[in-house]
């Protein structure tokens, strides 16, 4: 009896059964190591899409950050201008930065402009809760020996966010310099408590930022005031030249200047026009400096020659002011204080709004001084002569806008002629 094996060897399998078989492996193989691979892929895909995410959202808040620092300096730089008052710019700074930077006080210390902080009491402004000089400076001097323990030397710029000094229970403290180059001008300190936050590098950088900008202000305005008080010097000076050159026009000018401006508020004028027209009222007639003494303190009446020189004087203060800037914005008012409104003054016969509003307001107050002045050839003259010369000069001589000013207002006319004192050697 013949058996016949039930079992197949490989040898036994069809080879195209065998290929199927070996083609259907490969592809589970290729289907689990694909699965494989696009899992790994996705989770790397996860992990490189949250990353992006923590970075842009740590991006944004940097930009926030920035654009609040940008935006805030901008804010207080669109203020500032050099006549400001420091303690008025100083204050309106604290008020924005603590929207910004919170505390529980802020203060800023400014040296004196003419010290380097020698006195005992430097200017202290105070914006949030008050506090007063002693406990002040009682938390800064444990500020500093906080810092001296902590860091072994005290700096410009102190941080103590948690300290176990006494002074500091429940407070934090950040005290920054404000400074310019070698120039110590003050210092800021704010002032949190314990459950408000810590004082970050952002909130340093922030106000490191708003302090230098004013200290650049600061020092701009302190130049500023300096270069004004020279130039006061120097008017002043050239005032007094005139006035010890011809004892009978002695504070001539600074009255015309007076009147002048008083003139130019009852006219609307702006407060720097206002300015600049009492710069030019002081100096209207410096040109009579190159005037020969002779002409000048003639007793009598002048030859057509000698008033020819006298007419003058305009030009030659045009000339000698000319060359110095601080002067150039009056220069048409000098020039032109002597042109009338008919055409017929000089030196270069302007007549009505071509004449310089400036000009304008100053011959009408040159004028009045002039006829209420004693002078070496007449007496001053009575406010009713003078009333009557001006009303007939109106809109022909003088502006009639101006004239009116003055005229509408006795009060102003009576000070300004009993101001007047006569020169002590004029007979009574």
């Amino acid at each position: 009896m013949t058996v016949t094996s039930t079992n197949t060897s490989n040898t036994d399998i069809d080879p195209l059964h065998a290929s199927v078989l070996a083609g259907v492996c490969v592809a589970e193989r290729a289907a689990a190591e694909a699965a494989r691979v696009g899992t790994a892929t996705e989770d790397a895909m996860e992990r490189v899409n949250q990353t992006l995410v923590n970075d842009i959202e740590q991006l944004s808040i940097s930009l926030s950050d920035k654009f609040e620092e940008i935006r805030l300096i901008h804010d207080l730089t669109a203020n500032l201008e050099l006549e400001s008052d420091a303690d008025d710019i100083c204050i309106d700074m604290l008020n924005q930065l603590s929207v910004c930077v919170p505390w529980k006080t802020a203060i800023v210390e400014l040296c004196p402009a003419d010290a380097e902080c020698v006195v005992d009491e430097p200017d202290r402004l105070i914006v949030g809760e008050p506090i007063s000089t002693q406990e002040l400076d009682s938390m800064i001097a444990a500020s500093w020996r906080h810092a001296a323990k902590t860091d072994g030397i005290v700096r410009d710029i102190t941080i103590v966010n948690q300290s176990d000094e006494p002074r500091l229970d429940n407070h934090r403290l950040m005290i920054l310099p404000i400074h310019r180059g070698g120039t110590h001008l003050g210092r800021m300190i704010s002032i949190r408590t314990l459950d408000q936050p810590e004082f970050t590098t952002v909130d340093i950088d922030l106000v490191r930022s708003v302090l230098m900008m004013l200290s650049m202000h600061l020092v701009n305005q302190r130049q500023y005031i300096e270069m004004q008080s020279m130039l006061e010097g120097m008017v002043r000076s050239l005032a007094s030249a005139l006035d010890a050159k011809d004892a009978y026009t002695c504070g001539h000018s600074s009255r015309v200047a007076d009147l002048a401006v008083a003139l130019s508020r009852r006219l609307g004028m702006t407060q720097q026009d206002s300015d600049s027209l009492q710069l030019a009222g002081i100096l209207h007639d410096i040109g009579k400096i190159g005037i020969d003494d002779s002409v000048l303190k003639k007793p009598g009446a002048l030859t057509d020659e000698e008033f020819d020189q006298i007419k003058r004087h305009p030009v030659l203060g045009y000339e000698i002011l000319k060359g110095i800037r601080p002067f150039r914005h009056i220069l048409p008012a000098v020039r032109h204080h002597h042109e009338s409104w008919d055409g017929r003054g000089y030196p270069d016969g302007l007549s009505g709004d071509n004449i310089p509003r400036a000009a304008q307001i100053l011959a009408v107050a040159d004028s009045f001084d002039a006829m209420v002045s004693d002078r070496p050839y007449r007496r001053g003259m009575p406010l009713d002569k003078v009333r009557k010369i001006f009303r007939e000069g109106r809109g022909k001589q003088w502006a009639s806008d101006v004239v009116d000013a003055l005229l509408s207002n006795e009060e102003l006319m009576i000070r300004f002629a009993e101001n007047y004192q006569a020169p002590p050697e004029i007979d009574p």
